[in-house]
């Protein structure tokens, strides 16, 4: 961050009862200050590093070194760059610019710029273009209160918490940006976020429901009324905790002889296709005798010995299943199993997505090591893992608090 305010400071004695403390008014008698002390110069360098100025007695010389020195930084001398300049909305093309070459470089899903697209539309609409360092509270809450409500024809109605906070996050990952390029010294939306969320604004409970044993039980046998391959790709991302995408991704290839193992190298979009997995490292999913057994089953179905191309193929072309009937699919056979798509109690969803939250908690309630279920999942730490995935629904509590010890 570059500096740019230079503050003078004090140094008492060591005998003075004030001994440690810096601001200037401690140097006055009536706050008990019992010695003479030293005036000097503070500031942080452009990598934040404090940097302080010669120690002198003489008050008067001290503001002198403290002007002269800020007029140093103001020209830019002294190892500091002077701020570059820019108004917003030229701000917010080139941001986008800078996102584009992240998704051209793999490194964001394309509607990851898309979200930051229709974000910086409100952005536009409601602050008018002004240098990037004017922006202020007021800019900010005009900002706010444009996504804080949705207009449908002639009516307005207040916007869900989770769609405003998304649109105050991706703005300020622009401004967070942009004081990555020194064109801020701070973000002014992280300070506001902060005081929405002491005011009680905060995001939905994070996550997803995992579905009940005896919701399984009824999912697959509605799912069995649709093609086999949404039975057989469902079943196996409960038990080995693909996402839908790396379901899509996986080749026969990518699945050892013996059946132990499986390598996820791929996700899939429906604008890219092939992409790297969400966690940007491929990974080996070592298959329970549980996930083991659904490819075995599948096998069985598939009926070929030596079997090419996509795992879950798609039932009319033979390709790639496409994710939007397969998440259909599931819907609809929630609807047949009568499973709602918010758990009742945990008042979370359930999509998809669920199946992994599923695979945690199947594999916690049967004994495998928190480290296997960590890899299966792909995480990054077991925080999340049992932070986020692994939380239990509370009839799940109670069948494990009516279990008796040895039992599996």
């Amino acid at each position: 961050m570059s500096p740019r305010k230079v503050s003078l400071r004090v140094e008492h004695a060591k005998g003075c009862p004030n001994k440690g403390q810096t601001r200037l008014e401690s140097a006055l008698r009536r706050a008990g200050c019992r010695c003479e002390p030293s005036y000097y110069t503070f500031q942080r360098d452009a990598n934040g590093k404090p940097e302080k100025g010669p120690r002198v007695k003489d008050r008067r010389t001290a503001e002198t070194m403290l002007h002269a020195k800020q007029v140093q930084l103001d020209e830019g001398r002294g190892g500091v760059r002077r701020p570059k300049t820019v108004t917003l909305h030229a701000w917010l093309d080139e941001f986008e610019r800078l996102t584009e070459r992240r998704v051209k470089n793999g490194e964001l899903k394309r509607r990851t710029l898309e979200g930051y697209r229709e974000s910086l539309v409100h952005v536009r609409k409601a602050i008018e273009d002004m240098p990037l360092r004017d922006i202020g509270p007021a800019e900010l809450r005009s900002f706010d209160d444009r996504v804080s409500t949705t207009t449908a024809g002639a009516r307005t109605r207040a916007t869900a918490p989770a769609s405003r906070l998304r649109h105050l996050r991706q703005f300020s990952a622009a401004l967070a940006s942009a004081v990555d390029e020194k064109y801020l010294d701070s973000n002014p939306l992280h300070l506001y976020m902060k005081r929405l969320t002491k005011a009680g604004v905060r995001p939905p409970k994070r996550g997803k429901a995992p579905f009940e044993d005896a919701e399984l039980e009824r999912l697959w046998t509605a799912l069995g009324n649709y093609e086999d391959v949404y039975l057989y790709a469902c079943r196996f991302s409960a038990e080995a905790g693909l996402r839908l995408g790396e379901l899509v991704a996986l080749d026969w290839r990518n699945v050892a002889t013996d059946l132990s193992r499986v390598y996820v190298e791929h996700g899939w979009d429906a604008d890219d296709g092939l992409i790297t997995p969400k966690d940007r490292e491929a990974r080996w999913v070592y298959l329970t005798p549980f996930a083991r057994a659904v490819v075995e089953e599948w096998l069985g179905v598939v009926g070929e010995a030596e079997p090419v191309g996509p795992v879950f193929p798609n039932p009319l072309t033979g390709g790639r299943l496409t994710p939007r009937i397969a998440q259909r699919r599931l819907e609809t056979a929630m609807q047949d199993a009568g499973i709602p798509k918010e758990h009742p109690e945990l008042r979370l969803p359930r999509t998809f997505h669920s199946l992994r939250y599923t695979t945690s908690v199947l594999m916690q309630r049967r004994g495998f090591h928190p480290r296997l279920i960590e890899a299966t999942l792909g995480h990054s730490s077991l925080e999340l893992t049992y932070g986020v995935y692994g939380g239990w629904t509370p009839e799940q509590l109670a069948a494990e608090a009516g279990r008796q010890p040895g039992e599996g």
